[in-house]
């Protein structure tokens, strides 16, 4: 009789959360597209400049929303890539296990790396709605100004602790022999 091998949690995780997020990405991907279509024929600068405080957003706010085009492409082919590679994760194969591990690393490291500049772009935002003039969002962003700014850098690096934690789950002698056991077809 054979005994039934152990499947990690780790990896079940990893592949399900992979497979919604493609999901996702792909439902959400054409409204997006659709909305920077709609936003490109009416002239995306003139629809822009009559939106009330457009100016007082953060540089990269108001880049992403003048290049929405391009984030629905992205957001598509993060969904193209994830749900395949959510898949071989579930048949345990190990190119898809090679894959995210580079994946997690690289999102950890990206995480870890943004923080500077993520407190630059809270702090232009706070300078722009300072010296806007609505007065009562500059005096309500005052008070929240530091709380903000330290909950964006402790959401941020708990992501890329647990992008770096899972990397190193997946890296581990044990889930490699899982994958290396596993029968290349079924789940």
């Amino acid at each position: 009789m054979s005994t039934p091998t152990t499947r990690a949690l780790t990896v079940n995780a990893t592949a399900w959360s992979l497979i919604v997020l493609g999901v996702l990405c792909v439902l959400f991907a054409p409204l997006i597209g659709l909305f920077a279509w709609m936003l490109d024929a009416l002239g995306t600068d003139l629809v822009l400049a009559d939106v009330p405080n457009f100016a007082l957003l953060p540089p990269a706010m108001q880049w992403t929303m003048r290049h929405l085009g391009l984030v629905a492409g992205v957001v598509l082919g993060i969904g193209i890539v994830a749900i395949p590679l959510g898949f071989a994760m579930k048949q345990r194969r190990e190119w898809a296990r090679a894959a995210s591990v580079w994946i997690c690393w690289a999102l950890a490291v990206l995480h870890a790396a943004a923080v500077p500049w993520q407190w630059l772009q809270i702090a232009a935002w706070r300078d722009n709605v300072l010296s806007g003039p609505a007065d009562f969002i500059a005096q309500s962003l005052q008070s929240m100004y530091w709380p903000i700014q330290i909950t964006s850098v402790v959401t941020t690096l708990a992501l890329a602790a647990a992008f770096g934690w899972t990397a190193w789950k997946l890296a581990r002698p044990e889930i490699r022999d899982e994958f290396r056991s596993a029968s290349p077809v079924g789940y």
